[in-house]
């Protein structure tokens, strides 16, 4: 004897909104016979605001499962033109970028694209579909996704930078463009990668009486904000080369720019021999050294998302991982010979340099987030001092006794080598520091000229 059937009240609801919607249809045939929307952003911006203050990944996965519930709440049959829908979707899949679930959150900006009217996300969902799949390698995808968002940010009817929690998609596109023609586009034709060189930012770097000499280090943002340092003032530059901020500051290192939270955003670091200092935050961060007491002769420091601090010091020969407060968590500790510096991919992937000592040839060592070695490649470096890696994991190592600037891929291929004289006859005579930005822009750090240079 068959069991009877149960009620599922779930279909139940389904078959009623389908029911409902075709009522309406017969009624009125138009858009005018479905329900007024309903507004979400409230709701939307609440879930960001969590997001945006996350110290862990599980409450991103929090405000993603928030915001996913919201995009599924209003069906599709009942509100067919529900941008509200769009909204919430497009940043729980950004949200799932940044949490490394690439598929889920490719599927669903698919669904934006290929289920949704066209509204005022769409750019925004062709911007993150593109960064999803440019990060696994297909580039000719990538392009044509980057196009489609900036031509719809620009000709849309309601343009995407007038909603709420908007960015901007058309600059952002283009910058990515730009990207993939310098770093992938030029060399297939047989181009330089940098064809161009400038001076970028303004003679003397400040007024009279707060003049920055002899850069020492720089640090580059992804939309080429500069953060530059010489041994006791660090200044922070806009992306148009107008001052931000500026600070005195004694025995200054390597600064560095990393996300200002988990939703994205700058933090610049200014970094000095004892202590980080966030810029927009100048109260300093001292950290624990592994023997005990304050740890002193810091390289450089990078703070992640959620916080969390990475550093390389001279008192130690691994790399070092804290909690914003400065505690000492645990990372895989690889003895290095004598590392130099430090760089963390938009990945996460943390990058460093050893110099190497005597018989130990010095090396590029590449380290997932949570500190496992990936990678390693040398080569035949005399004097490696400085290094940096771009958006598609290429790394640039200065080379300075050469007075050179060498790039690798991820595989540690050599694909060029700049310098010492470069464009416009300009020849790299102390070079100190090299960073690139989200375009694939190179900035170098020139002590003996007094300025930074920058190839393009």
């Amino acid at each position: 004897m068959s069991e009877p059937a149960r009620f599922d009240p779930r279909a139940a609801a389904g078959i009623a909104t389908t029911l409902a919607a075709s009522a309406l249809l017969a009624l009125g045939g138009s858009a005018a016979a479905f329900p007024q929307p309903p507004s979400v952003d409230l709701e939307v911006d609440e879930a960001l605001a969590a997001a945006g203050t996350a110290s862990e990944p599980a409450e991103l996965e929090a405000a993603r499962a928030t915001l996913l519930e919201l995009s599924r709440r209003y069906s599709r049959p009942l509100y067919p033109r529900f941008a509200g829908r769009s909204r919430a979707l497009v940043e729980a899949a950004s949200l799932g970028r940044r949490l490394g679930e690439s598929g889920t959150a490719a599927g669903e900006l698919l669904e934006i694209l290929e289920r949704e009217a066209p509204n005022e996300w769409t750019p925004r969902a062709h911007l993150e579909l593109a960064d999803l799949v440019l990060a696994d390698g297909d580039w000719l995808l990538a392009a044509d996704h980057y196009w489609q968002a900036r031509q719809a940010a620009l000709g849309g009817a309601t343009s995407d930078a007038e909603a709420p929690g908007a960015v901007d998609v058309a600059g952002l596109a283009q910058e990515r463009m730009t990207r993939i023609h310098r770093l992938i586009l030029r060399p297939l034709a047989g181009g330089p990668s940098w064809s161009s060189i400038s001076l970028p930012l303004p003679g003397g770097y400040l007024p009279e009486k707060e003049q920055l000499k002899r850069p020492r280090s720089l640090a580059a943002g992804p939309r080429g904000e500069l953060i530059v340092a010489d041994d006791s003032r660090f200044v922070l530059f806009d992306p148009q080369g107008n001052v931000v901020s500026t600070r005195e500051l004694r025995a200054l290192a390597r600064p560095s720019i990393g996300p200002a939270g988990p939703l994205g955003g700058v933090g610049p670091v200014a970094v000095a021999a004892n202590a980080a200092i966030r810029v927009e935050d100048p109260v300093p961060v001292s950290f624990e050294r592994p023997s005990g007491g304050r740890l002193g002769q810091i390289i450089t420091a990078y703070r992640d998302p959620f916080g969390n601090w990475t550093v390389l010091s001279r008192q130690t020969d691994v790399v070092l991982r804290y909690d914003p407060a400065g505690k000492l968590l645990d990372f895989a500790a690889v003895p290095m010979t004598r590392p130099v510096d430090l760089a963390v991919s938009p990945s996460g992937d943390v990058h460093v340099l050893d110099a190497g000592s005597g018989a130990a040839a010095p090396a590029v060592l590449r380290f997932s987030a949570d500190g496992q070695l990936q990678h390693t490649f040398s080569a035949n470096w005399r004097r490696p001092t400085a290094l940096d890696v771009d958006p598609l994991g290429n790394t640039y190592v200065l080379e300075n006794r050469e007075k050179q600037v060498l790039v690798y891929d991820p595989e540690g291929n050599r694909i060029a080598v700049l310098g010492p004289v470069l464009s416009a006859n300009i020849e790299l005579r102390s070079p100190n520091d090299i960073a690139v930005d989200g375009m694939g822009r190179i900035f170098i750090a020139e002590g003996r000229l007094e300025t930074v240079v920058a190839l393009d």
